[in-house]
């Protein structure tokens, strides 16, 4: 019979993609951590789960097969040990919940650091990855819950939107179009911009707004593309171009500073994700209410959100 500790063994090193790296998030020494491999590998008759390509190792078919087995069998066995907390009324075990790069990792410490105050025995675990690859993280039950800037309309999953910001659209101190007011959308024509990747929820959110003031995408110039605030910042201060930047972040630079573009900001709006799960851990549930919840409405309005009620 399989062993869930050897499971667990082999899903790190799929996700670490090297034995080192899965010592490290397991807390075990590397030739443990090889140890758990080989025994799992004897005892489903001496296959190979993994081979080496490059710096990172690979499942094999073999591998592959197991993967989502593992991931089953895995979530069942921590569903089990918290349910059976959760009877002698303990809210314990681990969650795991999807951010986005920037503004999402900026404003997740607080909200966990007061969860954690209530649930002191929930093990917290933030995976920091594009949206396309934490919606795909959330399909595979790799993680629980998500922080998203877009909301997600998909059957059998729930969306509650937390709270919006504006986007400030930042230019070097001594930019032009700092000295006028109310500057006309369409003089972004003439200027180069440091926008997010294309297809992002942030590059989407900005494309549709400058397309309500009368600018498709077409008419912009880009000059850069960069998921990373703190480079699309450093662009901006480095005469690229112009970015829009989430109001929470504020402006880091003094030699930076906000355009004052005519019209109503162009605003994000941040949603939390989870699939609908009637034997969702007890842990997953807390947290969703929490983060929907009076609490965490008051710690984003802090942050500088436009909270809302946490209506869906």
């Amino acid at each position: 019979m399989l062993n869930t500790f050897h499971l667990q063994t082999f899903l790190a090193v799929v996700d670490a993609g090297n034995y080192t790296a899965a010592a490290e998030l397991l807390h075990m020494s590397q030739p443990a951590v090889s140890q758990q491999i080989r025994t799992l590998e004897e005892q489903l008759g001496d296959v190979r789960l993994f081979r080496r390509v490059g710096q990172r190792m690979v499942p094999t078919h073999a591998g592959e097969e197991l993967l989502v087995a593992a991931r089953e069998l895995v979530t069942l066995a921590e569903r089990a040990e918290q349910n059976i907390r959760a009877l002698r009324g303990q809210v314990a075990g681990r969650v795991t919940i999807g951010c986005t790069p920037n503004s999402g990792e900026y404003l997740l410490p607080p909200l966990l650091a007061a969860f954690h105050t209530l649930f002191p025995t929930v093990m917290l675990t933030v995976q920091v990855a594009p949206s396309e690859v934490l919606l795909e993280e959330l399909v595979s039950q790799q993680i629980t819950l998500l922080l998203i800037e877009e909301q997600q309309r998909r059957r059998g999953w729930e969306s509650r939107m937390v709270g919006s910001e504006d986007l400030v659209l930042v230019a070097p101190a001594h930019h032009p179009l700092l000295q006028q007011e109310a500057v006309p959308p369409g003089m972004l024509r003439e200027e180069p911009l440091v926008l997010p990747r294309a297809g992002t929820p942030l590059r989407r959110t900005i494309e549709e707004g400058l397309r309500r003031r009368g600018l498709v995408s077409t008419d912009l110039c880009i000059a850069l593309e960069t998921d990373s605030m703190a480079l699309a910042l450093q662009g901006v201060y480095s005469g690229l171009g112009l970015a829009f930047i989430p109001a929470t972040r504020r402006i880091p630079l003094p030699e930076l500073a906000p355009v004052d573009l005519a019209g109503a900001p162009l605003q994000q709006e941040w949603y939390v994700l989870r699939v609908r799960e009637r034997s969702a851990p007890r842990a997953a549930q807390e947290l969703f209410t929490f983060l929907i919840g009076e609490t965490a409405r008051a710690l984003l309005n802090k942050a500088g959100l436009q909270v809302t009620d946490g209506s869906a």
